[in-house]
């Protein structure tokens, strides 16, 4: 078997670099050669889950990269145990769910300032990094250059910029995660947070610190997605009740590292947090298959999942369909984890259907911005009829 796997790892590998060679050249913020750092994240073993039951096993970094190859799911639990002992998953005190939804109105003017083109406009510079692997040069480059599009499209809409701040999370390695906050309006209830995230990194399942990946699905997809929905909002003045944060997660693809270390960071600091809704891949169904959005039925809430039924089957074009993610799929399993509602909406109900992801193939050519235009609309009346919600 390992014989196999390392044969196939190298037909794997001519083929990544054979497709690697095919990219256009990267933009000039790159730098060049392995994007290798320093950080010491994998200087000793990390504790490693697979499963929900088993026990965490202790694992150097090839053996973590084996897995990634093999396609087992699993979350790096290293630095945030304190989620999986004890109380680990305990239900969290937070703000009530709106039980019908009352902002049609808002939400469907905000729809009206969504369009395709910011996709375009941001994917092409964001894909262009060699890769936006979280352990290296490119990730923590990538996440510089995301915060400043993130900061320049707040500062475009002075008026609301003055509630709305941006800011880096750190942390252990060299990726920041990012977090936009818009102050909630009502005293009584701006301290209740609505999370809306995805993330934004990626990486090639091969040679994770050097090789291409572009990531333009994964999750650069989600990236963009909940973007434009950001931009929606303050175009239209967006002023909710509760505070609403998007969230883009650096570290998803080395078991939800940085999702895992904001959620327990929320979680000490006894956060109130409404709900989260996370989108991680966005723009690829099989055009022989329905369209539809899909929703994940493991390691989230029921109410919430019902919730964001009834907003896409009312503000998009598209029906809903649940299906089962499996351990460690996405960022929305660290909320669930540290006890918070969450749920996840996905581009299809088929996981893997997109063969292209953790890939040079994985490029926006292979996109449909129609198809994502449907998740910043779910995204935005998200923000509005959970955000406004008493």
């Amino acid at each position: 078997m390992k014989c196999l796997l390392q044969i196939a790892s190298v037909l794997a590998l001519g083929l990544g670099l054979a497709a690697s060679a095919r990219q256009p050249p990267q933009h000039a913020f790159v730098a060049p050669g392995p994007g290798v750092s320093e950080s010491g994240l994998y200087a000793g073993e990390r504790l490693i889950k697979i499963n929900e039951t088993a026990q965490p096993q202790r694992m150097g970094v090839d053996d973590i990269f084996a897995l990634r190859r093999a396609g087992v799911r699993f979350v790096d639990i290293t630095d945030a145990q304190e989620l999986y002992q004890g109380q680990g998953g305990a239900a969290v005190a937070a703000g009530a769910l709106p039980a019908t939804l009352a902002f049609g109105d808002e939400v469907r003017k905000a729809i009206g300032q969504l369009s395709t083109k910011l996709y375009g406009d941001v994917l092409k510079p964001f894909t262009a990094f060699h890769n936006r692997y979280y352990d290296s040069q490119y990730g923590k480059q990538s996440s510089e250059w995301l915060q400043k599009q993130i900061t320049q499209l707040v500062d475009a809409h002075a008026f609301v910029s003055g509630n709305v701040t941006v800011r880096a999370f750190g942390h252990k390695f060299p990726q920041a995660s990012i977090i936009v906050r818009i102050e909630g309006r009502d005293s009584a209830h701006a301290k209740d947070t609505v999370v809306i995230s995805a993330h934004q990194d990626s990486v090639n399942m091969w040679l994770p610190w050097y090789g291409r990946a572009s990531g333009a699905d994964d999750d650069g997809s989600g990236t963009v997605t909940i973007l434009e929905s950001l931009r929606a909002l303050l175009a239209q003045g967006f002023a909710p009740s509760r505070s609403v944060e998007f969230h883009w997660y650096a570290g998803e693809e080395g078991g939800l590292l940085g999702s895992q270390d904001v959620a327990l960071d929320y979680k000490r600091g006894g956060r109130s947090v409404t709900a989260n809704l996370h989108f991680d891949m966005t723009g690829f169904w099989k055009k022989e298959t329905t369209e539809l959005i899909g929703l994940v039925s493991d390691r989230t809430d029921p109410e919430v999942r019902a919730l964001v039924k009834s907003l896409a089957e009312t503000y998009t074009r598209l029906k809903t369909k649940e299906f089962a993610c499996g351990y460690g799929c996405s960022d929305h399993a660290s909320w669930n984890q540290a006890g918070y509602r969450s749920a996840m909406a996905f581009e299809s109900d088929q996981l893997d259907a997109n063969t292209y992801i953790h890939s040079p193939s994985d490029t926006v050519e292979t996109l449909d911005f129609d198809h994502m235009l449907e998740f910043s609309k779910l995204a935005v009346a998200f923000a509005y009829e959970v955000g406004y919600a008493k």
